[in-house]
């Protein structure tokens, strides 16, 4: 069945909504929904890169649908997983 919107749970649509800076706010919105930031919310978020190199040479490098961080230097990492995932 085709629908006329793509699921958000999707990976590449999760990037696209949550992941771009064109759309930021909304990035924001759910940041400070789930984490219930209504004394103190954030304002703004600088995207950081999805790549992350290892500490040790040996390890794989990890790849994050989306990685910001706040006008405070708060690091977020947000996944989307629909199993369940023991780093998560």
């Amino acid at each position: 069945m085709i629908t006329k919107f793509l699921d958000p749970r999707n990976d590449l649509a999760f990037k696209r909504i949550f992941g771009t800076p064109r759309n930021s706010d909304i990035l924001i919105h759910f940041l400070n929904d789930i984490l219930d930031l209504k004394e103190d919310p954030i304002q703004t978020v600088t995207f950081l890169k999805v790549n992350q190199d290892p500490v040790v040479a040996a390890e794989r490098q990890s790849i994050v649908d989306v990685m910001c961080e706040d006008e405070k230097h708060n690091k977020f990492i947000i996944e989307m997983q629909l199993s369940r995932e023991s780093g998560f």
